[in-house]
């Protein structure tokens, strides 16, 4: 089975991450196609194993959304995937009507083997989901369940639809749901999330229980997620094979529940040693860079908190204009 179209969600920063999945997608699936939706003003030139290179600007007049600016004020650069999977989701099932299976990564996603298991569970189901955990919590502890809960009981770094009215119902959903224009709006910074624990629910939805999929810090403490080297490949427990990780180090988490579940020989540490060098390289020929929409046409700055007021304006009255001509000094 080849997944035919992947896509993910970077800003100029977040290209080294980009390249190592998408170097990772076409070593597994060479015939699989990989698009990268760029959250910047600029475009950049042609990647190695990078089939399209988009501007979300691109991607949201192709749309008819051409409300861009006042859209993508709201967030900040850590949010700029969060506020782009859903549309990047709704492209990709109306620019490629001929592709079967639409896959969303995360940039920080890296496969090991094929995703088999995903064309599975799309043809019984319109959208699949990955959990975060597949093991409850011990009876005394209920902290992760309760933190989850908050975050989101599904990991919005791998999301697959089958390109069916169905599955463009659920791209058309999320993208208007997590465009931060209601009010009471989960918090944080992944405020995605949260919202797929709808979507068994309203939509013809299945859960991929399979281990192998998105191993990342939030489930290394799992009994069936214990990493192994066997030959050439890397495997969990029981021999399951490992499909991708999430090499997600937000907040230096990896590193610290690295230290907490994994032996200090033990194979995980290794392919967290080979990700963090391959990225090193490749920040030599992507050096981190501003965020375009972290700054008013002036040049000034724009403060977390004129972002939130502007949101709120959104919310509850109507607001005219492109904010980025305005300053942090502005009533909104």
């Amino acid at each position: 089975m080849t997944i035919l179209i992947i896509g993910t969600v970077v800003n100029a920063s977040g290209l080294p991450h980009a390249r190592l999945l998408a170097n990772s997608v076409k070593r597994q699936m060479p015939s699989a196609k990989v698009l990268v939706c760029l959250v910047e003003e600029k475009p950049v030139e042609s990647l190695p194993d990078v089939d399209w290179i988009f501007t979300a600007r691109e991607i949201s007049a192709y749309l008819g959304l051409y409300d861009f600016d006042s859209y993508i004020f709201k967030f900040n650069s850590l949010q700029c995937g969060t506020a782009m999977k859903g549309r990047l989701l709704t492209y990709l099932l109306e620019a490629f009507p001929g592709e079967e299976h639409i896959v969303y990564l995360d940039p920080e996603m890296y496969v090991f083997t094929p995703l088999n298991e995903i064309g599975h569970m799309l043809s019984y189901y319109d959208v699949a989901l990955t959990p975060h955990h597949l093991e409850p919590s011990d009876a005394w502890d209920s902290s992760r369940e309760i933190g989850t809960l908050q975050d989101g009981t599904f990991h919005s770094g791998l999301v697959a639809v089958k390109n069916s009215d169905e599955g463009r119902h659920f791209a058309k959903w999320w993208m208007k749901i997590i465009a931060g224009d209601f009010s009471g709006l989960p918090g944080g910074i992944f405020t995605d999330q949260p919202y797929l624990n709808f979507v068994p629910a309203f939509f013809n939805a299945g859960v991929l229980r399979h281990p192998g999929y998105s191993l990342a810090f939030w489930n290394l403490h799992e009994n069936g997620r214990k990493v192994f080297r066997s030959w050439d490949e890397y495997c969990l427990t029981n021999h399951t094979p490992l499909r991708c990780a999430n090499f997600s180090n937000f907040l230096g988490l990896l590193d610290s529940r690295i230290d907490a579940c994994v032996p200090h020989d033990g194979a995980f540490r290794q392919l967290w040693s080979d990700y963090k060098h391959n990225l090193e390289w490749l920040y030599l020929q992507h050096p981190p860079l501003s965020w375009s929409y972290d700054y008013f046409y002036s040049g000034e700055k724009i403060a977390d908190e004129t972002k939130l007021r502007y949101r709120e304006a959104r919310v509850y009255r109507s607001f005219q204009g492109n904010p980025f001509t305005l300053s942090n000094h502005s009533d909104f």
